[in-house]
């Protein structure tokens, strides 16, 4: 048994240390940002780019950083900042700033007044490019609701954090389907609500993305994109909700079945 426990132990450390597998940096939401400073809005819509919309500001912790780590994304103006908070002292110090306030989004590009509503903002996670390369997603979500239920998609553009200073910033990837539900009223009687299982057409999807090694060094990592959906039919029980998984390209964004084609 001590000749097996040292071969396995001389053979893990002849294989040197395991790597982790880039993967995406998502931030903790901070759930009652008043318990820190009542007026964080204001303080932090003062260290952004103006004119600044303190109602379009969530406000984050880095997993893993430290206690007074912070981040902070706004949708006016499009913008993601790195702070630290000096608990004693009550201020906030701004450490980093990407403003994208610059930035046409895809879906605002030739869009008329005759469209529906279009709402800009940002994913609060770090995408994986390169090593030491990171890029954040510009999230473009549309709405319609309807009677007894509603829809709402959202495709995402990604922005290298990387951008030079006063070089508009450039998508390296997007158009990409992020996220979607519906919900479409089927019960339409009091016997019907009572009688049936299920009284919605529902579906929801997310995308998930995997990052391969690249060949050369220096390279950006391969993104592949995956598409998970649920849709569950009107009068069905728990077990009539279908799960699906998809594997698409930036060229073949219509094999996400986006539920059931986006919006109408």
């Amino acid at each position: 048994m001590k000749k097996l426990l040292l071969g396995s132990l001389l053979a893990s450390l002849l294989a040197g240390p395991v790597l982790a597998a880039p993967a995406a940096q998502v931030f903790v939401d901070v759930k009652t940002p008043e318990s820190i400073d009542a007026q964080w809005r204001a303080h932090l819509c003062a260290l952004l780019p103006q004119p600044c919309d303190a109602r379009g500001l969530d406000l984050h912790r880095p997993r893993g950083g430290a206690p007074d780590d912070y981040m902070v994304t706004s949708e006016k103006p499009l913008a993601m900042a790195r702070l630290t908070r000096d608990a004693a002292a009550g201020t906030w110090k701004l450490e980093r700033l990407h403003d994208f306030s610059t930035y046409v989004a895809s879906m605002q590009r030739d869009r008329t007044s005759d469209d529906r509503e279009l709402y800009v903002g940002l994913a609060p996670a770090l995408y994986p490019l390169a090593e030491g390369r990171w890029a954040v997603a510009v999230t473009q979500r549309e709405s319609e609701s309807y009677s007894g239920g509603g829809a709402s998609a959202v495709v995402a553009d990604f922005l290298p954090l990387d951008t030079p200073s006063g070089q508009p910033a450039k998508a390296v990837h997007e158009n990409i389907p992020y996220w979607c539900s519906r919900s479409i009223r089927a019960c339409f009687s009091e016997k019907e609500y009572n009688s049936s299982k299920h009284c919605h057409d529902e579906s929801r999807g997310s995308l998930r993305i995997t990052y391969d090694e690249p060949k050369k060094a220096g390279e950006s990592y391969v993104w592949r994109y995956t598409w998970l959906q649920s849709v569950w039919p009107a009068h069905t029980g728990p077990a009539g909700n279908k799960r699906t998984s998809v594997n698409f390209t930036k060229d073949t964004t219509q094999k996400a079945n986006f539920c059931d084609g986006g919006l109408e």
